[in-house]
């Protein structure tokens, strides 16, 4: 049977209302409330007790709060208003809820929760500000502590440690700049949520370590922010929905994990980079759309079966991959100008595509080194009407039985581009389709039985005026068939080794 969390955390929810509502009025005879400027001291031990208390001062208030309850369904509601004030909250038990409200500057707020079900909301406006949560306890099936945070002010400084597992953490509506905000999560099925952050040079860090756990970035508008976040274990998920601004750094890691995921939907400005480093088996990365320029993705993963699909749409912006391992699958996209492409694969049986819409004096480089790999270049993807000039494309591969195909138009020319092409091993093949003037192939096969094929099996189609096109092939039995047609052409064709077959027929 299977449960979900968002139907237990309203569950959980209803119920510390329910607690709160029925005792709102309820005076405990055992709850002190004291009204000292200088020191406030309010102990409960018991079942559904409230603590409400309330500072206000002006100037530097230097006040202190110390609360400590001890039981079951407890209550502390703090107000402070002013400057320099300390609260300290300590709740140990079941079903505790804090709430701790703060208006003014350099504040400090400290609050700890010892058990299950407990809740935390905190609310501060103002500047430098310092917020430090814990929370602990063992949860059953994702019902544990909750945590959520309100900020609007700039340079405050949240901490947030949450351990056992089955924790929530929520960091909602922060409105300001420079603002740092920390979250550690222990265990399984944990829950961070950063959602409707406004302000720029702010800095998050979360650290999740077990399994199922989540993060998620709702909405976040602003310059020069910072998110890292780090992930280690199975099952664990990462998402981005939207980002709006520049120059902002996105670092992910998700580390000795398997079946982990990476998804951003959109991210919209320039000079913004996101970094995602994946360790593990049947890793997923997948980023919907990058709008902008000058923009940077970077992603690295070590396993099988990983999985890398990027879009961008802009000019100048730079997309890197690296897979080690075997059965991995990398996809680029962009729309756009002066855009670099670097896809490095080490194992067998990978698959590096890059597709070009559209766009011209894009950069694309292929490193493969292993068996039965494939590379695709396509620069009028996914339809074959779109021009693309002046791009350069360099494929290298190492090994056995790897494949490449380079698909350059077939309607509307495609000019001034550049192929270099490098194989090394055996049974090696290739798939021209060139549309265009002006364009530069250069391939280099070393290996047996390699072959360029065209004609009778098709392919190897060169069409349009001034082209170069260079064959290199060390081995035996190669084979450079042919199809071009057009003026002006230029075709140079080395075979070093026996038996090797060259047929170039021009029109």
């Amino acid at each position: 049977m299977k449960f979900s969390k968002s139907i237990v955390s309203c569950a959980i929810a209803l119920a510390l209302t329910h607690s709160v509502a029925v005792h709102a009025e309820a005076k405990s005879g055992n709850k002190p409330l004291s009204t000292s400027a200088l020191s406030q001291v309010g102990q409960v031990n018991g079942t559904s007790n409230q603590l409400k208390l309330s500072q206000t001062s002006s100037g530097h208030g230097d006040n202190e709060l110390i609360s400590t309850q001890l039981g079951t369904s407890n209550l502390t509601d703090v107000t402070t208003i002013g400057n320099d004030n300390t609260t300290t909250a300590e709740q140990s038990g079941t079903g505790n809820v804090a709430i701790i409200t703060t208006t003014g500057d350099n504040n400090e707020q400290l609050y700890s929760q010892d058990g299950e079900s407990n809740g935390a909301l905190t609310e501060v406006t103002g500047d430098q500000n310092h917020i430090d949560v814990q929370q602990s306890g063992a949860g059953l099936l994702g019902i544990n502590n909750e945590a959520i945070n309100v900020i609007n002010g700039d340079q405050n400084s949240i901490t947030v440690s949450q351990g056992s597992g089955g924790q929530w953490f929520y960091n909602l509506d922060m409105q300001g700049s420079q603002n740092e905000v920390s979250a550690t999560q222990d265990g399984t099925w944990n829950e961070a949520t950063l959602e409707s952050v406004q302000g720029d040079m702010n800095h998050v860090v979360l650290e999740q370590a077990g399994l199922y756990n989540q993060y998620k970035v709702v909405d976040l508008q602003g310059s020069d922010n910072e998110l890292e976040s780090s992930q280690s274990g199975d099952f664990n998920a990462i998402t981005i929905e939207t980002i709006t601004g520049d120059h902002n750094q996105i670092e992910i890691e998700q580390s000795e994990g398997e079946s982990n995921t990476v998804n951003v939907f959109e991210i919209t400005g320039n000079d913004n980079e996101l970094s995602v480093d994946q360790e593990g088996s049947t890793n997923v990365f997948k980023s919907d759309v990058l709008v902008g320029n000058e923009n940077e993705v970077r992603t690295e993963q070590r396993g099988d079966e990983n999985v890398v699909l990027a879009d961008a749409v802009g000019d100048n912006n730079e997309l890197t991959t690296m897979q080690i391992g075997n059965g991995n699958d990398t996809y680029h996209g962009v729309a756009g100008d002066n855009n670099e492409f670097s896809a490095t694969q080490v194992g067998n049986a990978n698959i590096a595509h890059l597709a070009s819409f559209n766009g011209s004096d894009n950069d694309v480089d292929i490193a493969q080194s292993g068996n039965e790999n494939i590379a695709v270049v396509q620069s009028s993807y996914p339809t074959v009407s779109l021009a693309s000039d002046g791009n350069a494309v360099d494929i290298a591969q190492d090994g056995n039985g790897n494949g490449v195909a380079v698909t350059m138009s077939s309607v509307f020319e495609s000019s001034a581009n550049q192929v270099d092409i490098a194989q090394s091993g055996e049974f090696n093949a290739i798939d021209l389709m060139i549309e265009g003037s002006r364009n530069m192939l250069d391939i280099t096969q070393t290996g047996d039985n390699n072959f360029v094929m065209g004609m009778g099996s098709e392919a190897f189609v060169i069409n349009g005026d001034d082209n170069a096109f260079t064959v290199s092939q060390i081995g035996n039995g190669n084979i450079v068939e042919g199809g071009i047609s057009g003026s002006g052409q230029n075709i140079t064709v080395t075979q070093v080794g026996d038996n090797n077959v060259a047929t170039i027929t021009q029109q």
